[in-house]
């Protein structure tokens, strides 16, 4: 009897397709953070990069003082 019971209680679970798609998206970030973690450690700064982050530096410093004129010229404006 207690055969029959084993027999009838043990069965065999899958992995939904949600499942294995986030497990296959954790694995790609994963990866993709280990590429991003050599090339930093190796010191891999491409030229274009270096111009990207230049330019983001100076669009964020113009747009800061186009702010601040506005906020005073809003203020003084009363």
């Amino acid at each position: 009897m207690s055969i029959a019971v084993l027999a009838a209680t043990t069965h065999t679970t899958s992995l939904s397709a949600g499942a294995i798609a986030i497990a296959v998206l954790a694995a790609l970030i994963a990866l993709g953070c280990a590429v991003w973690g050599v090339a930093r450690h190796r010191a891999f700064e491409p030229q274009w990069l270096l111009a990207l982050r230049h330019s983001m530096a100076e669009a964020g410093a113009h747009a800061s003082a186009t702010w601040a004129e506005f906020t005073d010229w809003f203020r003084l404006g009363r």
